[in-house]
């Protein structure tokens, strides 16, 4: 399997698919103040630095997964995916449907490491163990230690000390219909793609990251998701999605689930509409989505696609 994931973009599509709508403040963060969606405590040593996950943290325990996720003020992002088998300690490898994968905004490139980037134990996995679900209070709580890897580079970074404690967790994981008033179309390979709810959301990770991205569902469950994501001072005009300032991944599954996703490689992007007064974006696009690396599967081409969305 393939183990890269475009990190900005994922950041994106997993608080959308996670937490249904985030305003601006969730991301630019103030130590867990401020109306931030930060609960518990999460935190974990890199490579010996302390990790906390002050601007963002959270869980959700739906469709027999378990996902926890958190974000610190520096764009620090961690995110673990788990088989749901309740208290239980979890084997992160690369043969494992159980992941995580975290992504450095401070580094030039936002491709994550993964946990399964490697079958080299001494450069990716580890184990996640949950030591206490509470289902009346839907809070959990566990500890985990696990290497992650970056093929591109051969970085690889070290989890240890970590632990989530009294996490809140949803189980109401469903994707929001979104504003009605926006809209999302395109074809994939010639047929029309399922457009359950489309969201626009700023990103804002100063000093790093200023971006809109736009999420696509394809149901209610996540199961599969279409993203764009763009500088949020765009104008009108045509771009080229080049994988770092115009973006585009496909996710044939979910992005907390499929480390696999397809990143466009060439394509168009028009903004033809762009109203930072009330956040209406407007463009189209074409782009053929293929893996990163790795053997297939196929390119894919999406032709015809539109948005006009409220971020």
């Amino acid at each position: 399997m393939v183990k890269l994931i475009s990190g900005l973009l994922v950041l994106a599509v997993l608080f959308s698919a996670c937490q249904k709508e985030v305003s601006d403040e969730s991301f630019t963060g103030n130590n867990g103040n401020g109306g931030n969606p930060v609960t518990g405590d999460f935190r974990a040593k890199i490579n010996g630095n302390q990790w906390v996950a002050d601007a963002a943290a959270g869980a959700v325990r739906n469709n027999g997964l378990i996902n926890i996720s958190g974000l610190n003020v520096d764009g620090l992002v961690l995110t673990i995916t788990l088989t749901d088998s309740g208290v239980h300690t979890y084997t992160l490898d690369d043969q494992s449907f159980n992941a995580a994968a975290h992504v450095d905004s401070t580094l030039a490139s936002t491709i994550s490491f993964t946990s399964n980037a490697s079958d080299d134990t001494t450069l990716a996995g580890g184990t996640v163990t949950i030591t206490s679900i509470d289902t009346s209070t839907k809070k959990m709580s566990g500890t985990f230690r696990f290497k992650v890897f970056r093929p591109i580079d051969s970085l690889v970074r070290n989890f240890t000390e970590g632990s989530f404690t009294n996490i809140t967790y949803r189980t109401d994981a469903g994707i929001n219909p979104g504003n009605p008033t926006d809209s999302f179309r395109v074809k994939l390979d010639g047929a029309d793609w399922v457009n359950y709810s489309v969201i626009g959301l700023p990103v804002s990770l100063p000093p790093f990251i200023d971006n809109i991205t736009i999420t696509s569902n394809f149901d209610a469950n996540g199961s599969k998701n279409i993203g764009l994501s763009f500088n949020r001072s765009i104008t009108p005009g045509s771009y080229v999605f080049d994988l770092i300032n115009i973006t585009g991944v496909y996710n044939p599954t979910n992005s907390l689930t499929n480390p696999t996703p397809l990143n466009a490689d060439g394509g168009n992007l028009t903004i033809l509409e762009h109203n930072t007064t009330t956040r209406r974006i407007r463009g189209t696009f074409n782009f053929v989505a293929s893996p990163l690396t790795g053997p297939p599967p196929a390119p894919i081409n999406f032709t015809e696609g539109y948005f006009s969305v409220v971020y």
